[in-house]
C-alpha cells in the first residue's frame, strides 16, 4: 500500500451472502488497502436466494429483516442497518443497487453524515431482452443518480446505464465471473479423459452438450431437450446439471419422448461438478444466468449461448470462445451443436481460448480490482472540491 493510496474503510450492502460471492468479499477483505465489513439481513423467503453457511474470517453484520410489498415484489427491509453503517463508519458504502433499493436508500442517507463518504451502485445494469420500459427508467434513474459511481456486472450493463442517462465516466464494468481459480485448479487436478469421465458418470460415448444450473423457467432448458431431440441419439447427449422446480417435470418429459440419451441427475456436489464438466464437449446456455460461462471457460469447453445476464458479451466472444446466437429457438441450438461436433478441432480451439481469457483477463482477481477501482473513483468523485487559494 502507497503513501498516495490510503487504506480505505469500505461497507458492502447485500440482500444476503450467496455462497457464490464469498470468494470476492474474501478477496477485497484481504487486501492491505481495504478494511471490509458485510452487511446482510434474513433469507429471502420462498427463493433460492439464500446465504452461505460459513462465512470463514469475513466481518460480517447480520441484520433482522422486514419483508415489504413493493410494485408486486417483496423487498428486504434491514432494520439497524442507518445505525450500524454509522457505527463502521466507512469511506465507501458498496451497495446492490435496483435489487436492494431500500439498502441504497439508506446508503444514500447514511453519505450525508460525513464529508466525503461516497456510495457505489452494484447491479445488472440491464437484461438483454428485456429492455427496459420509459416508465421503468422514469421510476429508477432518479435514485440511480444518486450514486456517485456504478459497477455493473458487464459491458451489455454499462451500455444500457449509458443509454438511459448515466455518465460514462461513471461507470466501471467488473465483469461478473465464478471462482475461477478454484474452477481452474478443479480441472487440471482431474486426471481422467472425457471419455472415462462419461463412462464413470454412466454415459454412452456421445458429443455430449452440458447445462448447469436450476431448473427453472427462465433457464429455458426445455429448448436444448428439443434441440437434441431432433439429433442422432447414437451421436448426441444432452447433460443437464441441477436441480429446481422444473426438474422433474423435464425428466417427465424426456422419458415421455423415449430420449435415453438426454441424462438429468439433479443437483451434485460442488466437489463433483469437475467430473460432470469433463464429460461434456461444450456447454449451451439458452436462458438466464452467467455465471457457469466462466466455470465452463475454467474446464475448455466452448459455450454457446443466446441471451443469459450480460455477460455473455465479454466472456462469449463468437467465433472465439464460443458462439452467440441470434435465435434462442432449438433449431439455432441444434445447428450450432451439429456445426461444433462436424469441427472438433474448432470446438478445441474455443475451448482452450476461452481458458485463457478467464486466467489472464476476466478472472476472479480481475473482477476485483475492478471492484477497488469502482470504489476509488466514486471516492475521487466525492471528494470535496479544493478552493484556490488566491495568490497574495
Amino acid at each position: 500500500m502507497s503513501r498516495t493510496t490510503p487504506a480505505l474503510s469500505l461497507a458492502i450492502l447485500q440482500r444476503v451472502c450467496t455462497s457464490y460471492r464469498l470468494e470476492l468479499f474474501r478477496r477485497l477483505a484481504a487486501r492491505d488497502d481495504l478494511r471490509v465489513r458485510l452487511f446482510i439481513g434474513d433469507d429471502l423467503p420462498d427463493s433460492k436466494v439464500r446465504s452461505a453457511t460459513d462465512f470463514g474470517h469475513l466481518d460480517v453484520v447480520k441484520l433482522p429483516t422486514r419483508w415489504l410489498g413493493v410494485g408486486g415484489r417483496v423487498a428486504p427491509l434491514h432494520r439497524g442497518l442507518a445505525a450500524a453503517l454509522r457505527a463502521f463508519d466507512p469511506d465507501v458504502i458498496l451497495s446492490e443497487g435496483d435489487s436492494h433499493v431500500l439498502g441504497f436508500a439508506t446508503a444514500i442517507r447514511v453519505r450525508a453524515g460525513r464529508p466525503g463518504r461516497a456510495v457505489v451502485h452494484w447491479g445488472l445494469g440491464g437484461l438483454p431482452g428485456h429492455p427496459e420500459t420509459r416508465l421503468a427508467n422514469r421510476l429508477k434513474r432518479p435514485l440511480q443518480a444518486l450514486a456517485d459511481a456504478f459497477l455493473v456486472y458487464s459491458s451489455f450493463g454499462g451500455g444500457v446505464m449509458q443509454r438511459i442517462g448515466h455518465p460514462a465516466e461513471k461507470i466501471v464494468v467488473a465483469v461478473n465471473v465464478s471462482d475461477t481459480d478454484r474452477h481452474c485448479a478443479a480441472a487440471d487436478a482431474l486426471a481422467s479423459s472425457r471419455a472415462e469421465a462419461r463412462a464413470a458418470l454412466g454415459l454412452a460415448e456421445r458429443f455430449t452438450v452440458i447445462a448447469v444450473g436450476a431448473m427453472d423457467a427462465n433457464k429455458r432448458t426445455d429448448v436444448l431437450i428439443d434441440a437434441v431431440a431432433e439429433l442422432d441419439p447414437g451421436r448426441f447427449g444432452l447433460l443437464l446439471v441441477g436441480g429446481g422446480p422444473q426438474l422433474e417435470t423435464l425428466r417427465a418429459s424426456a422419458r415421455a419422448r423415449g430420449l435415453e440419451n438426454v441424462a438429468l441427475p439433479g443437483p451434485v456436489p460442488a466437489g463433483d461438478l469437475a467430473r460432470y464438466y469433463r464429460a461434456a464437449d461444450i456447454l449451451a446456455l439458452p436462458g438466464r444466468g452467467g455465471m457457469v460461462i466462466s466455470e465452463a471457460m475454467c474446464h475448455r469447453l466452448p459455450v454457446v449461448v443466446h441471451l443469459a445476464d450480460g455477460t455473455e458479451y465479454d466472456l462469449v466472444r463468437d467465433g472465439e470462445t464460443g458462439i452467440r446466437l441470434a435465435s434462442g429457438d432449438a433449431a439455432s441450438f441444434r445447428a450450432a451443436i451439429e456445426g461444433l461436433a462436424a469441427e472438433p478441432g474448432r470446438a478445441e480451439r474455443m475451448g482452450l481460448a476461452g481458458r485463457r481469457l478467464v486466467e489472464s483477463e476476466l478472472g476472479m482477481a480481475a473482477m476485483v480490482e475492478r471492484v477497488v477501482e469502482a470504489c476509488r473513483l466514486a471516492q475521487r468523485r466525492r471528494a470535496p472540491a479544493r478552493v484556490a487559494t488566491p495568490a497574495s
